[in-house]
């Protein structure tokens, strides 16, 4: 009877949707790995490995904040096989540490927005509006792109194609990470939003005449995301946002997400920051409208998005998944491979980082299984943002 109802009491705190950090969390570990390893088949509930699973996720983020003192809180989602769906948000919305989190909180997923802008893309590709294998030149204009693609004295605008953009085979520079954009629309105009030519004038201003490598090598740069959302808006004839809002958002029915959001997803927005200056507000109008970066979204409709992309949902053909998911050096069409395993199969997503949150959307191929984290701090040492993400990865291998 002892064992029993210990059991009813950790299979009732494990199994709750949403759990933060409380008093009974080591003990409930504890107890979990004593009673699963000698009395689960006497019991009547038995506790599986997939709720040792779960608590090792729950305290594993806990130790990924201990780790980040710069951050006041963060949330981890886990959805696998609709048999293990939950959500555990831990410490605070804030460094003032006043506020619980509670796990729906809004957050910009920074380059996350590269998948959204790649289904987009493909779903064109697949409607015969463009070709991967088309110019760019085709549509946007060649004084630009010559200016952006000199490379040792010769420019490359003729050869660049719509598939170097989405696998950063431009060579073009990174107008963010080079420049001081984001710093000098903090302390001149905080309040700013930007279109996609202004964006674009950023990248020509910063990288004209300075590509880093001739077309068909690998390196990371937003200007390529924004060059194909000017593209796609061409195309369409519509704005990026209502692109993103007919094409993902309405059809998966992502209550939380945008990328023009309203002056009042504010208030309802995990607050992030930068070192101790809190920049919410900032990296929220500094992104309305950036496909390269600025989808404002939450935990749960990132989950359905990534399920939704990587089990095929959003395209017409299988086909147009396998080009998605061919990764030359680690990166494919808007998607990442982070490794590949036996047990898991690829694991594949992105990672965002903007001003204020470092977040991961993570796919694990052949378990089926989507993580999504996030933290309020984009100050960290080098080594630390994928920790987390690389522990739970390494739990399904153990447990699964």
């Amino acid at each position: 009877m002892l064992f029993k109802a210990l059991t009813e009491l950790i299979i009732n705190q494990i199994k709750t949707d949403t759990v933060r950090r409380g008093p009974l969390r080591l003990q409930t570990l504890v107890l979990s790995f004593f009673l699963f390893a000698f009395f689960g088949v006497g019991c009547s509930q038995k506790i599986t490995s997939k709720d040792i699973l779960k608590e090792e996720i729950i305290s594993l983020s806990d130790e990924y904040l201990r780790l980040h003192q710069q951050a006041s809180g963060g949330i981890t989602r886990i959805s696998y096989h609709d048999s293990l769906e939950f959500v555990y948000a831990y410490g605070y919305n804030g460094q003032d540490r006043v506020e619980a989190l509670h796990g729906d909180e809004l957050f910009i997923a920074a380059s996350i927005t590269k998948t959204f802008l790649a289904v987009c893309i493909l779903q064109q590709m697949e409607e015969k509006l463009l070709a991967l294998d088309d110019k760019v030149a085709n549509y946007i204009d060649k004084d630009i792109l010559k200016k952006l693609t000199l490379y040792k004295g010769r420019s490359y605008e003729n050869e660049l194609t719509i598939a170097h953009l989405l696998r950063h085979q431009s060579g073009i520079v990174d107008y963010l990470n080079k420049g001081v954009v984001h710093l000098n629309g903090l302390n001149t105009t905080p309040n700013r939003n930007y279109t996609l030519k202004e964006r674009l004038d950023y990248a020509i201003r910063i990288g004209e005449n300075s590509a880093v490598n001739t077309p068909g090598k690998y390196h990371y740069s937003n200007t390529n995301y924004i060059l194909l959302g000017i593209i796609a808006e061409q195309l369409e004839q519509k704005a990026i946002s209502q692109i993103f809002e007919e094409r993902i958002i309405r059809p998966l029915g992502l209550a939380n997400t945008s990328l023009h959001p309203e002056n009042n997803s504010l208030e309802k927005m995990f607050r992030g920051y930068f070192e101790d200056r809190e920049l919410t507000r900032f990296t929220m109008e500094f992104n309305k409208e950036n496909p390269a970066g600025g989808i404002l979204t939450n935990v749960d409709d990132l989950v359905i998005f990534g399920r939704a992309v990587f089990n095929g949902k959003l395209f017409k053909y299988d086909e147009t998944l396998k080009k998605m998911l061919d990764f030359e050096g680690g990166y494919g069409l808007g998607v990442m491979q982070f490794e590949k395993s036996r047990k898991t199969g690829r694991v594949i997503g992105h990672s965002g980082f903007d001003p204020g949150y470092t977040s991961y959307l993570i796919y694990l191929e052949d378990v089926d299984a989507c993580i999504v984290t996030v933290i309020n701090q984009s100050e960290l040492r080098v080594e630390m943002p994928a920790f987390l993400v690389v522990k739970i990865v390494a739990a399904f291998k153990k447990y699964l």
